[in-house]
């Protein structure tokens, strides 16, 4: 069995803290038979904390981002219309 590559690059194709959203971008992930990492990180400073207001990102080796970036596109699309419809409901009562 091969170890992991050391130059390897990767690119981050999704950004949530969503738990909903990231478990379907893995699935469409793993159903394109993208390889991909994911990586939990906290906001930090501003009273966010890592417990609170945790933000997982998923990252894929640069040679398959434009691939996972168009298998994405319609969820990353679909999360900003759901955050601009949330905005704006708020902004109307």
């Amino acid at each position: 069995m091969a170890g992991p590559d050391p130059t390897l690059k990767l690119a981050v194709v999704f950004e949530s803290a969503d738990p909903v959203a990231l478990g379907i971008a893995k699935s469409a992930l793993e159903d394109a038979g993208i390889e991909f990492a994911e990586t939990d990180e906290a906001l930090t400073g501003y009273g966010f904390s890592p417990i609170i207001n945790p933000v997982g990102r998923i990252q894929v080796a640069q040679s398959s981002e434009s691939q996972a970036l168009e298998i994405l596109r319609d969820l990353v699309h679909a999360a900003d219309e759901e955050t601009d419809d949330t905005a704006s409901e708020s902004t109307s009562e």
